[in-house]
């Protein structure tokens, strides 16, 4: 038997176009593999999508490759995820499944005692018996997972798969130690395979009472950070052979990426200029996605003194695919310092604004004027996304809500 196991491809998630386009590409790959590989069949623990209601080009691209699966012979069975779940049950994943692309897997019903009762899927291919739970946001799935009926499901005999979208405990790393899960023994015993999904980072782990539980990570890296710490995404294929289980972790390396990272600490502008220009001189760009993280304090000026789109077209020049910059941690001695003993956070907020009011000119505004223009700027930005609201929703509604703000509707109309 011979199975893929992949998870958070998260289609449709970067706003960058060149980014997302990568992140289909490694995806299209992943299934590619597959179908060279002639696997039984494919697992997709969740965040197949980066929201319920993928964008149609998105959703276009992932239904050639999972009908170009489904006519090699190869099922793909899936759970929803943190991202491509929805309370109200506005999934696109129901729409695939109907369309025969694939089975969702997370599927039972209650005893009179009320407790869950999982349903088994047997893959015809193989015979595996596989079943599942949904993840949702802030580990909330962890109810259901206490509310299961833990002893039909280890009664059941043959080789058994279990798919999971959350986090475990004892098996979390370090670096997501502030993200919600829960503990390995809300897990159902006796299955053969726990095909974990939601934590971005490849384990295996084999523990007492259970099977093999493994994380693939993501197909490809989902955020600035994530392209840092892991350069590239993957997936795992599983061989059984008898009763034993081999896990190969298949890399998925569309591009190359190059991290460069300087310390702007007790620097002027033009000496980071100088030391960007020198890291980009002396490095290997060519078809790379590029990483430019700056951190520190400048002596003098201010970030936005720093010409990062001179050296951003500097380095594209010299054939980078792609160059993204952080440099949230790139702060200046002007703002370092702010002294302030509020006593309630409106306070805090008006005495912050006005450490920092002089520093800021736009046009003829009392300092009264700019501290109210900002509060209402902080209101507005502070709108979080509504149930199932796309991003391209959202965007258009903070991008109104800021202009009636700042009262440039008419200027924005002309522009527009």
């Amino acid at each position: 038997m011979k199975f893929a196991h992949m998870s958070d491809c998260h289609l449709g998630g970067w706003r960058d176009p060149t980014l997302q386009e990568i992140g289909l590409q490694c995806f299209e790959r992943a299934i590619d593999i597959c179908i060279k590989e002639e696997v039984g069949f494919i697992l997709i623990c969740g965040d197949l999508f980066d929201t319920s209601r993928p964008a149609i080009e998105v959703l276009e691209r992932a239904v050639t490759k999972f009908k170009e699966a489904k006519d090699a012979g190869i099922k793909s069975y899936v759970i929803e995820g943190s991202h491509d779940f929805s309370p109200t049950g506005k999934t696109m994943l129901r729409v695939l499944e109907k369309a025969g692309l694939f089975v969702r897997v997370a599927k039972g019903q209650h005893t009179e005692e009320g407790k869950l009762r999982l349903a088994f899927v047997t893959d015809e291919k193989t015979g595996a018996k596989i079943t599942g739970l949904i993840g949702r946001k802030g580990a909330l799935e962890r109810e259901i997972y206490q509310n299961l009926d833990n002893e039909s499901l280890q009664q059941e005999t043959g080789f058994k798969i279990f798919m999971l979208h959350t986090g475990l405990d004892e098996l979390k790393p370090d670096i997501f130690r502030q993200v919600e899960s829960m503990p390995i023994s809300l897990l159902p015993k006796g299955f053969d395979y726990y095909a974990g999904g939601h934590i971005h980072k490849q384990s295996e782990d084999n523990w007492e009472d259970y099977g093999k539980i493994v994380y693939p990570g993501p197909t490809f890296p989902a955020d600035f950070r994530e392209l840092e710490r892991l350069a590239s995404g993957g997936f795992y294929i599983v061989t059984k052979s008898g009763r034993k289980l081999e896990a190969e972790w298949k890399k998925l390396d569309i591009y190359s990426v190059l991290t460069l990272g300087i310390d702007a600490d007790g620097k002027t502008p033009k000496d980071v200029e100088g030391e960007i220009s020198r890291r980009f001189e002396t490095s290997d760009a060519k078809g790379k996605i590029v990483l430019l993280r700056v951190e520190g304090t400048l002596a003098s000026g201010r970030p936005s003194d720093i010409d990062f789109r001179g050296l951003i077209s500097l380095l594209t020049e010299k054939g980078a695919q792609l160059v993204k910059k952080r440099t949230s941690k790139l702060s200046t001695k002007e703002f370092e310092e702010i002294k302030v003993s509020p006593t309630s956070r409106g306070d805090l907020e008006d005495r912050l604004i006005r450490e920092h009011i002089g520093q800021c000119k736009l046009g003829p505004l009392t300092s009264d004027e700019l501290v109210g223009l900002t509060k209402s700027l902080l209101k507005a930005l502070a709108e979080g996304k509504t149930l199932d609201e796309t991003n391209k929703n959202y965007n258009e509604r903070m991008m109104n809500s800021i202009i009636s703000v700042l009262g440039i509707k008419d200027e924005w109309e002309k522009t527009a």
